[in-house]
């Protein structure tokens, strides 16, 4: 069995699905909503992978894991900005619809 699948896909489809307003049709308070919203998310993702790097047995063969630790930390904030801009877990949609209600569409 032959599974092709195009990740870049995936984005377009949860976009569509979401009801995704194109950035340039959002006011400027809109468009800062959004990416607080975004940002919202990819702090949660962050936080979520650290406490789930936390769970991993650690071992001091090595010696002081610092450098490891930092680069650990900074891999986590990568990966979960990258998951943000991919859809991310839907946090940042969700946040979004909730709050938009509240903020002017004209600027």
């Amino acid at each position: 069995m032959r599974v092709a699948w195009d990740p870049g896909m995936l984005r377009v489809n949860q976009a569509n699905q979401l009801g995704k307003v194109p950035s340039e049709k959002l006011s400027t308070s809109q468009r800062g909503l959004r990416k607080a919203a975004d940002q919202f998310d990819s702090l949660f993702m962050q936080q979520l992978l650290g406490e789930m790097r936390r769970t991993v047995w650690e071992s001091d063969i090595f010696g002081n894991r610092r450098a490891e630790k930092l680069f650990e930390g900074l891999l986590d904030q990568e990966v979960s900005d990258e998951m943000a801009k991919a859809g991310g877990i839907g946090l940042s949609s969700m946040v979004y619809h909730q709050l938009v209600r509240h903020v002017s569409d004209k600027d």
